[in-house]
């Protein structure tokens, strides 16, 4: 029996709600063929079974940090429902694909190059001059291996008739291929039945031809090509990609202030040398990508990268100036041009579309303005697509007018009624307009197409399909039983993309060192305040009890180190400052604000991270969500240390030992010495009465995760009889405790040895040797032992002031933008 004679009432519901327009799933004769094994993992599941997984879908982006809109943004949103080609239908699509890179890599070298299309008229002169990232001072700029267009997107909706329409093109910076990814990984996961059973086309070989069609454009023979991603930071809309992206090609992420111009060639800038760049993947916009050629107030752009390229020392992908074919007045004029430069039909058909700048034309759109979709030439002004039908009296009059004043800046375009697929709602299967964008690069003389491509569906019922209105992906299965993935060589001239990185920039460098940092102080508040939790607990309402002077002691502590108030002054209410001091964002020193400072630094430097590290972050943040609301804090508190544990040992196993792992090493040893010489100089070191100052000393070593060595020690009579004492060596001179200061200043010491800084390291020694010779318990039993400790402070203070100037001073701001796209998918 088949899928189809045992639907349910789901899917007979969901038909019900279809429209006139193609249905990816059904027609009204009965399923597609190809469609029924998804129709059979509906009818399996059943609403309730897909409500789930939409469920366990959304709780993998957030483990896994999938966002769009930056640091800041949205967590993308995946629907469970594939979308389903069959392998025949992509071929054709493929084949069209192919020929429209080829047209349009042919357009884009006689803009820049002869401009035989403008002064004969194929193309009015208008259209590119009035586009803004038609960029002159880019013209007569070869590119390597006559590759003008390495990658394409183009974003295409099916008409009701069943055919596939393109609805514009993106060449400038391709976004949305690591979305694309990321789709694969969470629906195989979720739909694995489904997925296992359709064996659908697997996507990695085109991030392989990617990467070797970037080396085959290194402009130098002779050495490993070297490749980056220029990005503007983590507050890019599509920040999120771009790192997963640098991640599966090896390239470093960097910025404008992470590279440097020498002699007409783009090097990675330093402290520890220079390493020249061969290949830069860039996203960041061509008007902004070299301030002293184009936008003298972009902080995006390195000042002479375009004469970099002119010389052909470093290769820019896509070229600059290359989003002048985003241009949506072009396609009207394409059919002509492929028979002009193919001697071809255009075997993909374009949306119909009027110039404006055409008198016949403009008269035209004029005319019928209610029927159609009103585009500016040039989307970085950043005007939506106006539907002709849905504007108001006010807005039609004063679009008219702008037509008027600029014809040559506007287009109209006829609405492709797009073809619908089915998504999860709570209510159940509803159709929604689907728009499928494809991305393609040039490798080999030939053209590779990520199989399928990233599918977006609105929302509800609005016009607009775009991921700022909140636009939800499906993943895309191109049907291939042989399962055939195509194996692209990463050799270029004898040479390999080289995985590890010699040399780290200060951005990068300090990023990591706080990266460090945040996690070591978010751990080590957590522990404090969950012994002074404790310890309110027992004596909080007790204030005149040696318990209550022993947490005032810690609490004071905690003040000192934190910069918090946690109710010293009014024991009985201090459980409540210890919960805010969890949950407060944005109060410095707390535990909810180190996560977030942990968070941002991780997001700037993505393609170091492993990542398991999203999901323990994802964790902790649902953790401090916790304290606000759970009455067992004490609990929370155990799984915020659970959290911090799982940071650690991502941190320890994860990375290489190299220049990445020195850094944030470095900053964990940094902030862990510097607390726990606060919490010892502000505890040990102060006066207490004997009888409280043993129950203090157990307190003090619990908080420094020391209490079991020091109690097996003094067992076995291996420690100083007097506690205090024994307390203050094992936690500050003691090498073999992980958490002593000494301890830390040895393995600081073997961070700045790994990054080659001798000078460095041999102030840190010095400083080492001056911790393990200290009479400690002198100065404990003279009663001077809180300065000596704060004289200790002063001096790693002053190593860690020498590291920033010597490794992580940054050579200029950086001003984020964002990139993202948000049209593409209009439907009547």
């Amino acid at each position: 029996m088949t899928a189809e004679a045992t639907a349910t009432n789901e899917l007979a519901a969901y038909r019900a709600r279809l429209t006139a327009h193609w249905d990816e799933l059904t027609s009204t004769s009965g399923l597609r063929p190809d469609q029924e094994p998804l129709a059979a993992t509906m009818e399996a599941l059943g609403l309730d079974g897909l409500v789930v997984a939409r469920a366990e879908m959304a709780d993998l982006v957030r483990d896994e940090g999938i966002l769009y809109g930056g640091e800041s943004g949205r967590r993308w949103i995946i629907d469970p429902l594939p979308v389903i080609l069959t392998a025949q239908e992509w071929d054709r699509l493929e084949a069209g694909l192919a020929q429209r890179a080829r047209l349009l890599s042919l357009v884009l070298a006689d803009i820049y190059g002869d401009q035989r299309l403008l002064s004969s008229g194929a193309i009015p002169a208008e259209i590119v001059w009035g586009h803004q990232e038609f960029l002159h001072q880019a013209c007569g700029i070869p590119v390597p291996g006559e590759t003008w267009l390495p990658l394409v997107a183009t974003d295409l909706g099916r008409s009701s008739t069943g055919e596939w329409t393109v609805l514009g093109d993106r060449t400038g910076t391709p976004a949305g291929a690591g979305y694309a990814m990321a789709n694969r990984r969470i629906t195989s996961r979720i739909m694995g039945d489904l997925h296992h059973d359709a064996r659908p086309a697997r996507l990695r070989s085109y991030f392989s031809a990617m990467r070797a069609a970037l080396q085959q454009l290194a402009p130098r023979d002779g050495h490993t090509p070297r490749g980056v991603l220029m990005w503007s930071g983590a507050s890019d809309a599509t920040a999120y990609e771009q790192g997963f992206i640098a991640t599966l090609l090896g390239y470093a992420l960097v910025e404008a202030e992470d590279l440097v111009l020498r002699d007409g060639q783009v090097w990675i800038n330093s402290p520890d040398g220079r390493e020249l760049v061969d290949v830069i993947l860039r996203r960041v916009a061509s008007e902004l990508i070299d301030p002293l050629e184009f936008r003298s107030d972009s902080q995006l752009g390195l000042a002479g990268l375009l004469e970099a390229a002119r010389l052909g020392n470093v290769a820019t992908v896509n070229p600059i100036g290359s989003g002048v074919l985003e241009n949506p007045a072009l396609l009207g004029l394409l059919p002509t041009l492929a028979r002009q430069l193919l001697g071809e039909d255009l075997l993909l058909p374009s949306a119909q579309t009027w110039w404006c700048g055409d008198d016949a034309a403009r008269g035209h759109v004029l005319a019928n303005l209610d029927d159609l979709l009103i585009k500016p030439i040039d989307r970085t002004r950043r005007i939506a697509p106006l539907p002709g039908r849905e504007l108001d009296d006010a807005t039609r009059a004063d679009l008219r007018a702008r037509i008027a004043a600029e014809p040559w800046a506007w287009c109209g375009q006829e609405p492709v009624h797009l073809s619908t697929a089915p998504v999860v709602t709570d209510d159940g299967l509803v159709p929604r307009r689907i728009v499928l964008r494809t991305f393609g690069v040039s490798v080999d003389r030939g053209h590779e197409f990520l199989p399928g491509g990233l599918a977006r569906v609105a929302p509800d019922d609005r016009f607009t399909i775009s991921n700022d209105a909140d636009a939800i992906a499906k993943d895309v299965w191109v049907l291939d039983p042989e399962d055939a993935a195509e194996t692209w060589a990463t050799s270029f001239d004898g040479g390999v993309v080289a995985a590890g990185r010699a040399s780290i920039a200060p951005r990068v460098a300090d990023n990591l060192v706080w990266l460090g940092r945040y996690t070591e102080r978010a751990d080590s508040t957590i522990r404090l305040l969950r012994l002074c939790l404790d310890l309110a607990r027992d004596h909080g309402r007790r204030p005149a009890s040696r318990g209550a002077q022993v947490l005032a002691a810690m609490l004071r502590a905690g003040q000192q180190i934190t910069g918090l108030d946690l109710g010293v002054d009014d024991l009985p209410v201090a459980h409540k400052r210890i919960r805010t001091a969890i949950t407060e964002a944005d109060q410095r020193g707390s535990v909810a604000h180190s996560l977030r400072r942990l968070s941002a630094a991780a997001h700037e430097v993505p393609d170091l991270m492993s990542g398991d590290l999203w999901h323990v972050l994802a964790q902790l943040d649902d953790r401090v969500g916790d304290a606000a609301r759970r009455r067992d804090l004490a609990g929370v508190l155990d799984d915020l240390i659970d959290g911090t544990l799982a940071l650690a040992g991502i941190q320890a196993e994860s990375l290489t030992r190299d220049a990445t792992w020195a850094f944030l090493d470095a900053g964990l040893r940094l902030e862990r010495a510097q607390r726990m010489l606060g919490l010892v100089e502000a505890t040990l070191g102060a006066d207490h009465a004997a009888v409280v100052e043993n129950q203090l000393v157990d307190a003090v070593l619990d908080a420094g995760e020391s209490l079991i060595t020091q109690r097996r020690r003094s067992a076995a009579g291996q420690s100083h009889r007097k506690p205090t004492v024994a307390a203050t060596q094992l936690l500050v001179s003691d090498r073999s405790n992980p958490r002593a200061v000494a301890f830390q200043l040895d393995r600081l010491g073997d961070d700045l040895l790994l990054l080659g800084d001798d000078g460095l390291a041999g102030r840190v020694e010095s400083l080492a040797d001056s911790v393990r010779e200290t009479d400690l318990a002198g100065h404990v039993i003279d009663r001077s032992l809180a300065p000596t400790l704060a004289q200790i402070r002063k001096e790693l203070r002053g190593i860690a002031d020498e590291l920033s100037r010597t490794h992580l001073t940054r050579s200029a701001p950086r001003r984020a933008i964002l990139s993202g796209w948000s049209d593409g998918g209009e439907s009547s």
